[in-house]
């Protein structure tokens, strides 16, 4: 990928302006990370991915969705599949994106002053398109918990050792009419999920959206005002273990 995010962009800027949405006894974080400019450069490259690298997720006649990388949530039942995936997509992933991802790590390497890392077996973080035909409103996804740490082997056989998590999104490219996520301050274990304040955090091209616990959350419904409008984003997660933090998706 030919970028500019080498050179251009300052993460101590980010870290200073790190935004708190504050809901229930809850908060949801947000960083400008990329300009404008450069998230619509990535989105771009996104959707130039080789082929190799885009698993389509659904399809119906005026929607679809596709992941660039192999997801752990779609691949819960063939595990093995997953880290076959991950060992052969992400040096090709990495490559393509790395002022990307450097982007991201070096974010989170300053916020929490210790080292991230990537692993073979798990996927890097990787990238959610959809796409729409025409203009209109879409519903989001369904309610849930992420905790993939609780799914993955590599991460399961390491679970004494996990002293925290971070989950995040990366908007770069949204519908005009707007999108985001919807999340409930209800925490895992919660006796009945929902029952919690809400919100739903809107997304803005170059700014990161995390939270630093597990919560009750969805993909925020999509308005499109033309059509052929699409919703790119970037996936993580995140774990600290031993020393550092380990990012995957």
């Amino acid at each position: 990928m030919t970028t500019d995010l080498e050179h251009a962009g300052d993460v101590g800027v980010a870290l200073t302006s790190v935004k708190s949405i504050e809901f229930g006894a809850a908060s949801v974080h947000c960083a400008g990370l990329l300009s404008p400019s450069e998230a619509a450069e990535v989105a771009d490259a996104v959707l130039r991915a080789p082929a190799e690298l885009v698993r389509q997720a659904w399809e119906t006649s005026d929607s679809r969705m596709c992941t660039v990388g192999e997801a752990l949530y779609r691949n819960r039942d063939r595990l093995d599949h997953y880290v076959t995936c991950a060992r052969e997509d992400n040096p090709v992933i990495y490559r393509r994106f790395r002022p990307l991802y450097e982007r991201v790590a070096t974010f989170f390497e300053r916020r929490y002053g210790a080292p991230v890392v990537f692993a073979e077996e798990l996927a890097v973080p990787g990238f959610h398109v959809f796409e729409y035909a025409r203009a209109g409103r879409f519903e989001g996804g369904g309610w849930h918990f992420d905790c993939l740490y609780l799914q993955a082997p590599f991460l399961v056989s390491r679970a004494e050792e996990i002293q925290g998590v971070v989950n995040f999104t990366l908007p770069l490219e949204v519908p005009r009419g707007g999108t985001g996520m919807d999340v409930c301050d209800d925490e895992l274990g919660a006796v009945h999920p929902g029952d919690g304040v809400r919100v739903a955090v809107p997304y803005v091209p170059g700014v990161m959206v995390f939270t630093e616990r597990e919560f009750w959350h969805r993909i925020g419904p999509s308005t499109c005002l033309l059509d052929g409008e699409r919703r790119v984003t970037l996936q993580g997660h995140g774990v600290h273990i031993g020393e550092g933090w380990l990012l995957f998706w």
